[in-house]
């Protein structure tokens, strides 16, 4: 945990400052804010976003300045922003879910959709999870849910507000839109991840309760480089060298082993804990899937290398303009899709073609982030 609260410490202090440059007149906001946002949203949406933040923290001074005729006082902050997950945010049965930035937990026989599925069931659930654009099944296979859970990005529209009441939820400081008249059930607007978060149902307090902040947010945070522990080993592959834990099993393949679960939703999550290092020879031939309903799929860490690839089989990439220079080689993440696995082309020195790296986001996401920033030319 000492590299965690090492990475939380910078944080802080960058946190801490904005707030004093914000107070002092000058809004300045860091670039991670507006990371959900990237290649989904126009430059008049993201300039909004930066407006809605702007206020946020106006709201969170301590002075007398008065940010709107309504506005809600904000409550005090804490000693420290929370940067990595808050693993205690949920009931240790219930399965994570992420989102980009954000993270939530649900029970693990709720059925979860993500942008593009076309599953379809008439069967009734305990609950459904809504990510992205997506706001439901079509009305043919809707299936009756007794809660429901709708995750997307902030969007002009949310904008139209005035300051609602504001609290802190594992950290995060959050807008309370429940009773506002452009919202329905429980809402929380969290600016700080760019994401609103609505739930419906029995079960809709304890659901927005695991609001927290998602492993891949903690992956990609800026700060020091955490240490990497003695007991892991190194590995090289397609011109890259990067650690892992000294217990994880690898795999060398000349097939393409797609992203994730093979028949379950791609991009989410690995299947298992591995290192799998594939030259992306042969095509890889899906075998016949059964019919699995879309129940939460748990996180799994893992590194899969892919060095003959253009873009990942099964998953069509949305890369970040802004990468990352680690030890001579450039990475840059994947926008979306922003699951559970950190997908990165990363350039190497001396190919023509890029590599692409896949981390597995777990827990707190620290395990992930040492990996990362292992990564370096051999």
């Amino acid at each position: 945990m000492g590299p965690a609260l090492s990475v939380g410490e910078h944080d802080s202090q960058a946190y801490d400052a904005r707030e004093r440059r914000l107070c002092g007149g000058t809004a300045v906001v860091r670039e991670p804010v507006l990371s959900v946002l990237r290649g989904s949203m126009t430059t008049v949406r993201s300039r909004a976003l930066v407006m809605v933040l702007a206020a946020l923290a106006l709201a969170a001074c301590t002075s007398s300045q008065t940010v709107a005729p309504t506005a809600t006082k904000a409550p005090s902050a804490p000693a420290k922003p929370v940067l990595a997950a808050d693993l205690s945010a949920a009931p240790a049965s219930w399965v994570s879910v992420a989102y980009g930035d954000v993270e939530i937990s649900v029970p693990s026989t709720w059925w979860v959709f993500y942008p593009g599925s076309n599953w379809c069931s008439a069967a009734r659930t305990p609950g459904s999870v809504y990510l992205g654009t997506l706001s439901q099944p079509p009305p043919s296979c809707a299936q009756a849910t007794a809660n429901a859970v709708f995750v997307r990005p902030i969007v002009v529209a949310d904008l139209a507000l005035e300051i609602p009441p504001a609290h802190y939820v594992n950290g995060l400081l959050v807008w309370d839109l429940k009773g506002h008249p452009t919202a329905t059930s429980g809402t929380y607007m969290v600016p700080v991840l760019g994401v609103v978060v609505t739930a419906d149902g029995p079960l809709t307090n304890r659901i927005l309760a695991t609001v927290a902040r998602s492993p891949r947010s903690t992956a990609l945070a800026s700060g020091p480089a955490p240490s990497v522990p003695s007991s892991w080993r190194s590995e090289t592959f397609a011109g890259l060298r990067f650690a892992v834990p000294a217990n994880w099993p690898i795999t060398r393949t000349q097939d393409t082993p797609g992203l994730g679960a093979i028949c379950r939703a791609q991009g989410v999550a690995f299947s298992g804990t591995a290192v799998t290092l594939s030259t992306d020879e042969r095509r890889f031939l899906f075998p016949p899937c059964p019919l699995i309903p879309p129940t939460p799929q748990q996180p799994e860490n893992g590194v899969q290398v892919d060095s003959g690839l253009r873009t990942e089989p099964t998953v069509t990439l949305s890369l970040s303009p802004h990468c990352l220079d680690l030890h001579g080689v450039t990475a840059c993440p994947a926008t979306a899709p922003a699951y559970s696995i950190l997908v990165l082309r990363v350039n190497v020195p001396g190919r023509d073609k890029p590599v692409f790296v896949s981390i597995g986001l777990t827990g707190n996401g620290m395990v992930a982030r040492r990996i990362l920033h292992s990564l370096r030319a051999a």
